[in-house]
């Protein structure tokens, strides 16, 4: 007869995993509708040949991200000359 295995004593907590936010209807902030009935794109799109019109680039405070392809566009700040 084999012996028992003795249990596994953890010494950390487990870590608690985030849990993602659901935004009902959160394809409303990338357009704007005007009176007339005209859509405007707020965000850049991706000019990337492998994503197309349609994949919107994420808008962060010094530059412009595509989370499909990777592509960045970087700000040029007013006062460095590159």
């Amino acid at each position: 007869m084999r012996k028992k295995r003795k249990k596994k004593t953890y010494t950390k907590p487990k870590k608690i995993k985030h849990k993602h936010k659901k935004v009902k209807l959160a394809v409303l902030q990338f357009y704007k509708v005007d009176g007339s009935g005209k859509v405007q794109r707020l965000r850049k799109e991706c000019p990337n040949a492998t994503c197309g019109a349609g994949t919107f680039m994420a808008s962060h405070f010094d530059r412009h991200y595509c989370g499909k392809c990777g592509l960045t566009y970087v700000y040029q700040k007013e006062g460095a000359e590159a």
